[in-house]
């Protein structure tokens, strides 16, 4: 009776150590590289940011891209605000996502998301005429 209770012990003691770790968890990192300036100012990190799976049908820029990448634990939900805030200082329109999924790589496990910051509209740099290339 004395070897069960003390693996008893261990096991609670081992899954109370393991909620702890969980909740222990980093929050978020997110990167962004600018690609052009967006020429429009920095949004507020609480905006409405638009997540879109797709390109848009109309014309845009991409202006950066913004990488986010959580905990093992982790899933979109809990990377992406930390996405889209990055996204809104750039003063981005929308964030187009391109990948979005929990990996297992020599450098990264975790849940990663790899997102374009857009604006609409044209570059006013390229004289009309010429195509922009998506």
């Amino acid at each position: 009776m004395g070897q069960l209770f003390l693996v008893l012990v261990f096991a609670a003691l081992f899954s109370v150590l393991s909620g702890c770790l969980k909740a222990a968890t980093l929050p978020p990192q997110v990167t962004y590289t600018e690609i052009e300036p967006s020429g429009v100012a920095a949004k507020p990190p609480d905006c409405n940011m638009p997540v879109l799976h797709h390109e848009p049908l109309t014309d845009y820029r991409k202006i950066g891209l913004v990488e986010g990448v959580g905990s093992t634990y982790d899933s979109e939900a809990d990377v992406l605000p930390a996405v889209r805030r990055k996204a809104c200082e750039s003063g981005a329109d929308a964030i187009v996502i391109l990948t979005s999924k929990a990996q297992t790589t020599e450098g990264l496990v975790g849940y990663y998301i790899d997102s374009e910051a857009i604006v609409y509209g044209k570059n006013p740099n390229i004289p009309s005429g010429q195509s922009i290339s998506h």
